[in-house]
């Protein structure tokens, strides 16, 4: 599979192999933090919010329906570095990160030549994993912002809403994002070890809601309220978190605010879009003045949405699954590919994992995911045919995304981030407390199932939902409880049902010897390194001679 696939890009690339430089693409990855797709220009935001994407995705793949595999930061990048679902593994809170024994695609690409160079933040490799998957990297991200526009206690200083900051927009002591770029630029000019993966997660759009003063108060209020319609609040159909007196309404205080308020919050998320795509621009011009723009396959995208002021509602929520939170954008261009693929819009659906799986076969590694290679069990869809070919995927995809929590250690003490007690100024303070509350069933487990048409969401313990995407692309309507679309709702649980049967386990590649072993038997390295295992915690571990 690798060698054709690497056939398929030589093949594409004749300028390069008349040149006689038949050397492997490098590739850069943007992936700032909680962009949501239908805020891009591009996505159709009747606002330009993203010149730079938009003149990118002139030249490059568009992936209309890219969703990610769970709503919150480091479950999200975990499950798209392993190709794997969050359940076959446990990677369901912020504190369980990928480990040493766990396959991953930027490994992968590390153990096959190359130079893996990381400016941004992590959410996702544990200390020991991350030197097996980097070669160099550098704790890069951040955006500048001012003090809350609310103070506390009042109503709205939970909105995570702030003042702009007087800070430059190209200022890299404030800007950890744009300081990344910058020292990525700088890297690129400076002849890098070749081929190379270049990974720039950022913080992006993150809240709190602030940012340099030019992208802050870019969008002004009264543009943002003629032109995008908020979804409105408190809908007695939806899950108990879009609740005014159970859900984040009611814990982060915010129904006494005025509407305007949550359409400044939409202008300022947007702002922060823009100033993500900014510093893409500028990203550009530093490949193309580095001469690597014709062998560097460059990619764009995030982990995860943001309510930004929907619904009445702020950040993401761990238990949520609305597109909002799970549709991402998506964009990549592939030197040598054909024309036709300039300007092409994918429409089938795809997952998150699709994007590294892919670019390790572009790199010409056989990540075949059915147990029948090196590198064993993953879910990754190969996205080559789009991506080369500008043909199209399967537009029958069904796509998945879970989240929330249902044991105890997951959301006590304090909520799945584990805040201090008592910290009542922290701004995830709220959402803690909304974790932890009905006997920790706050935030209820979740799987969602998704394809064009329709989309089902599943909570044991919850409120379960089934939209028609087609007529309620906004999610307004819950079809779960109405009659007449039951047969529809049993056919897509029961789609979940396979899902889960089929991917809940991974075997591993190893094979242990079936006899009893010598006695004494002196343990291994492994066994005595201290290295925290799937079911062990690292203050029970004991040294065994």
């Amino acid at each position: 599979m690798s060698s054709a696939i690497l056939l398929h890009w030589l093949l594409a690339m004749p300028a390069l192999v008349e040149a006689g430089q038949q050397q492997r693409m490098n590739f850069v990855f943007m992936f700032p933090d909680t962009l949501r797709a239908e805020s891009f220009s591009s996505y159709g935001l009747p606002l330009k919010t993203t010149p730079n994407l938009d003149e990118f995705a002139k030249t490059a793949v568009r992936f209309e329906q890219a969703h990610a595999l769970h709503t919150q930061c480091t479950p999200s990048r975990v499950t798209m570095f392993t190709g794997r679902y969050m359940h076959v593994l446990g990677h369901r809170t912020q504190q369980h990160l990928i480990q040493p024994y766990e396959f991953n695609y930027l490994r992968t690409l590390k153990e096959n030549g190359y130079h893996v160079q990381y400016y941004g933040k992590n959410d996702a490799f544990s200390a020991d994993a991350m030197n097996l998957s980097a070669s160099e990297w550098s704790d890069d991200h951040g955006r500048a912002y001012g003090d809350s526009t609310f103070d506390y206690p009042n109503a709205g200083y939970y909105s995570m809403l702030m003042d702009s900051s007087p800070s430059s927009k190209d200022n890299t002591k404030l800007n950890g994002d744009y300081r990344a770029v910058a020292k990525a630029n700088a890297w690129l000019k400076d002849s890098p070890p070749q081929p190379f993966f270049l990974f720039l997660p950022g913080k992006g759009a993150h809240p709190p809601y602030g940012a340099p003063a030019e992208f802050h108060d870019k969008w002004p209020v009264d543009l943002v309220k003629q032109k995008i319609k908020l979804r409105p609040p408190y809908n007695p159909s939806k899950p108990r978190y879009h609740s005014r007196d159970q859900g984040i309404p009611h814990y982060r205080n915010l129904t006494p605010l005025d509407e305007d308020v949550f359409y400044k919050i939409q202008a300022t998320y947007l702002g922060m879009v823009s100033y993500s795509d900014w510093q893409f621009g500028e990203l550009l011009k530093g490949i193309r003045e580095a001469g690597l723009e014709n062998n560097t396959a460059i990619f764009f995208s995030s982990d995860h949405g943001d309510f930004g002021g929907d619904f009445h509602l702020i950040e993401k929520w761990p238990g949520g699954a609305d597109d909002i939170l799970s549709r991402v954008p998506v964009y990549a261009r592939i030197p040598g590919a054909s024309p036709a693929t300039r300007g092409f819009v994918s429409k089938a659906p795809i997952s998150l994992f699709d994007v590294p799986h892919t670019i390790c076969e572009l790199a010409g590694i056989n990540v075949t995911g059915d147990g029948s290679g090196k590198y064993g069990i993953n879910f990754g869809t190969s996205l080559i045919p789009q991506l080369l070919h500008a043909q199209e995927g399967d537009m029958s995809r069904f796509v998945y995304s879970e989240g929330g929590f249902g044991f105890w250690n997951e959301v006590f003490p304090m909520g799945s981030d584990h805040l201090k007690p008592n910290d009542v100024m922290n701004l995830y303070y709220p959402r803690a407390l909304e974790e932890m509350s009905d006997n920790g069933n706050g935030s209820p487990k979740w799987v969602m199932r998704r394809n064009l048409t329709h989309k089902v969401v599943y909570r044991p313990r919850g409120d379960s939902e089934l939209y028609d995407m087609v007529s309620d692309p906004r999610e307004l309507n819950n079809l779960w409880d109405d009659p007449a679309h039951k047969g529809t709702r049993d056919s897509l649980v029961a789609g979940l049902l396979e899902w889960l049967v089929q991917t809940v386990d991974v075997s591993p590649m190893h094979a242990d010897p079936r006899e009893t072993p010598t006695y004494p038997y002196m343990a291994s390295s492994c066994a005595t390194s201290e290295v925290v295992g799937p079911t062990v915690r690292s203050e029970d571990l004991k040294i065994v001679v």
